[in-house]
C-alpha cells in the first residue's frame, strides 16, 4: 500500500490545499486532504493546522469510533476559531477536510466536512463516500434541483460547512468501509474532481491495471483540461499481498 499524491497552485498565485501521508506503528496508513479558505496566507494556515493537529491527535487513538472522529474535528473545529478570533490575518479562516485511516487490515475509518471527496473504486465501479457540504449539494437534497441544474448551479462552490467556519453548521460526516483486494482509494479537492467526470475516473481505472499508471494518467488528463483552482489529489490501492 503505498500512497502518490499530486498538488498544484493551478491559476492561483498559492496553493492552500495541503495533503498530509502517514504510517503508524500499527501498520495502518493515514490520508488527509484539506482545501483552505479565506485568502491565501490564512487559507494556507488553516489547510495545514487542521492536517498536522488531526494527525498528531490521531495518533493517540487506541479504538476508533465515530463519535472519536466527531470530536477530534470538533476540538480542531475551535483552535481554528481561537486562532482567527485572536489574529487579524486568520480573522475569516476556514477549510475543508477530509481524511481516510486504512487499518492493517484494510478496514477504513474516514471523516469529512467541506467538498473535497473520497472515492472508492472497486472492479468496474465508482463510488463517492464523501458527501459535498454544499448549497447545491442542499437544495439538490431538497428537491429544489435536478441533476444538470446542480453541475450547472452557479454558486456550486458555496460550502454549506467548514471547519473555522462561524457562519455554517458543523456537520462532520464519518463512514466506514471494509476494503477488498485491488480496491483503490482516492481524496481529491474540488480543483481536481470538477476538471474530470466519475466516468472518466472510473474508465481509467479500468483500463490501467497497474495503479501507478492509472494514477499518473489521471494527473495527465487532469492536466489537459484548463485547471481554475488549486488541484490536490491522493490515491492508494490495496495490493492482493494485503487482504
Amino acid at each position: 500500500m503505498n500512497p502518490l499524491y499530486f498538488s498544484s497552485k493551478g491559476p492561483r498565485i498559492t496553493n492552500e490545499d495541503s495533503y498530509l501521508i502517514h504510517r503508524d506503528e500499527k501498520g495502518g496508513v493515514i490520508l488527509i486532504i484539506a482545501d483552505g479558505l479565506g485568502g491565501h496566507k490564512s487559507g494556507k494556515f488553516a489547510s495545514h493546522y487542521a492536517a498536522s493537529k488531526f494527525a498528531d491527535k490521531i495518533k493517540k487513538i487506541s479504538e476508533f469510533s465515530s463519535e472519536t472522529l466527531i470530536r477530534l474535528l470538533t476540538e480542531i473545529h475551535s483552535e481554528l476559531l481561537v486562532l482567527g478570533d485572536n489574529d487579524e490575518t486568520k480573522k475569516g479562516m476556514a477549510t475543508t477536510f477530509t481524511s481516510v485511516y486504512i487499518t492493517s487490515d484494510n478496514h477504513l475509518w474516514g471523516v469529512h466536512i467541506g467538498d473535497s471527496r473520497v472515492y472508492l473504486l472497486r472492479e468496474n465501479g465508482l463510488q463517492q463516500l464523501t458527501v459535498d457540504h454544499t448549497e447545491a449539494q442542499r437544495l439538490f437534497n431538497d428537491g429544489l434541483l435536478t441533476k444538470e441544474e446542480l453541475i450547472n448551479y452557479p454558486r456550486k462552490n458555496i460550502l454549506s460547512a467548514a471547519l473555522g467556519a462561524k457562519k455554517n453548521q458543523l456537520d462532520i460526516q464519518t463512514f466506514s468501509y471494509d476494503l477488498e483486494s485491488n480496491d483503490r482509494i482516492l481524496l481529491a479537492t474540488d480543483g481536481f474532481y470538477n476538471n474530470l467526470t466519475k466516468r472518466q475516473i472510473r474508465d481509467l481505472s479500468v483500463q490501467f491495471l497497474e495503479f501507478s499508471e492509472f494514477f499518473f494518467e489521471l494527473l495527465s488528463l487532469c492536466k489537459q483540461t484548463e485547471l481554475k483552482d488549486n488541484c490536490s489529489i491522493i490515491g492508494v490501492e490495496i495490493a492482493k499481498s494485503e487482504c
